[in-house]
C-alpha cells in the first residue's frame, strides 16, 4: 500500500481540450459525438454513429457475456435503450421492469453491470440535515456524452453530470477526501440537479439549464437554507455571467476552465 495509487481517467471534458480545437468547438463535439478520444478527435457524426454501436456491441455481447451471467443480452440492450432516452429524470426500475418483462431485481441487477462496464453511473439523492427530503430513485447518466437519446437539453445536462463526476474523481485521487456526487428534491417538487458533497458537508449546489437564464428558485431555497459556500447555475445558451444574491449564473465553458484553480 503506498507504493502506487490509482488515477481514474474519463473522456474527454471542457477542462481537458487538446491543443488545436477551440473550447467552443470542443463543446459543439462534446455535445454531438462525444468525449471518447477517437470520435471527439475526427468530429465526424456518421463515424461517431458507427463507432458507437460497434463499442455497444462488444460490451454487450462480448465483455458482459465473458464477466457476467446475463442470459438475455437483448433484453439488456433494449434496457440500456430505454435509460438513453430517460437522462435527466428519476429511474424506477420497476417501471423500466415492467415495460420489458423482467422482474425488478432483474433491472437492479442489469443497472448494477452497466455501472461496472463504465457506461453509465448513478446519481443519488442527498437527505442528510433536509427533513422535508424523500427517498427518491436515482438519475442515471452516461460516461460518454454522446450515447445519449433525446433533446439538447438531457444531452446538456449529462454532460454537466459527467463532467462534475470526472472533476470529483480527479480531486478524490489527487488530495484523497471523500467525494460525492448527489441531487436534492423534497416532498414539495423543489429540486436542484446536482450537489457536491466533500466528506459529507456540502460544497456546492449546481443546477444545469440550456437555455433558460431565470434564476431557479429550488436553487435559491436551497441556497438560502443550507448554505453552502457555493451556488452555481450554469446555462449552455447564456448572454454573459452574472451574479444575484448567493446564485452565480454562468456558461459551461467559463465554469470548467475555472474549476480547479477555485477547488
Amino acid at each position: 500500500m503506498g507504493r502506487y495509487h490509482y488515477w481514474r481517467l474519463h473522456p474527454f471534458t471542457l477542462d481537458e481540450v487538446p491543443q488545436g480545437i477551440s473550447q467552443k468547438e470542443a463543446y459543439q463535439r462534446l455535445m454531438t459525438v462525444g468525449g471518447f478520444p477517437e470520435p471527439f478527435l475526427d468530429g465526424d457524426e456518421r463515424a461517431a454513429r458507427r463507432w458507437r454501436r460497434e463499442r455497444f456491441d462488444r460490451v454487450l455481447r462480448e465483455d458482459i457475456r465473458d464477466l457476467e451471467p446475463v442470459r438475455n443480452i437483448q433484453l439488456l440492450g433494449m434496457f440500456l435503450d430505454m435509460l438513453r432516452n430517460r437522462v435527466g429524470g428519476l429511474i424506477t426500475l420497476s417501471n423500466l421492469a415492467g415495460d420489458i418483462q423482467i422482474s425488478p431485481k432483474t433491472a437492479k441487477s442489469w443497472l448494477e453491470v452497466l455501472e461496472k462496464m463504465y457506461l453509465v453511473f448513478s446519481v443519488r439523492p442527498y437527505t442528510k440535515s433536509l427533513p422535508r427530503a424523500v427517498l427518491k430513485p436515482p438519475k442515471v447518466y452516461f460516461f460518454d456524452n454522446g450515447d445519449v437519446i433525446g433533446d439538447e437539453g438531457a444531452r446538456f445536462e449529462n454532460l454537466i453530470a459527467t463532467s462534475l463526476l470526472k472533476r470529483l474523481h480527479y480531486l478524490e485521487d489527487r488530495d484523497g477526501y471523500r467525494y460525492e456526487l448527489r441531487y436534492i428534491r423534497d416532498k414539495e417538487g423543489r429540486e436542484v440537479d446536482f450537489v457536491i458533497v466533500k466528506d459529507g458537508k456540502i460544497e456546492e449546489l449546481i443546477e444545469a439549464k440550456h437555455s433558460d437564464e431565470t434564476i431557479s428558485r429550488s436553487l435559491v431555497y436551497y441556497a438560502e437554507r443550507l448554505k453552502p459556500p457555493k451556488a452555481t447555475q450554469i446555462v449552455a445558451n447564456l448572454r454573459r455571467p452574472f451574479d444575484k444574491g448567493k446564485v452565480k449564473i454562468t456558461d459551461p465553458i467559463y465554469y470548467f476552465q475555472n474549476i480547479y484553480t477555485t477547488s
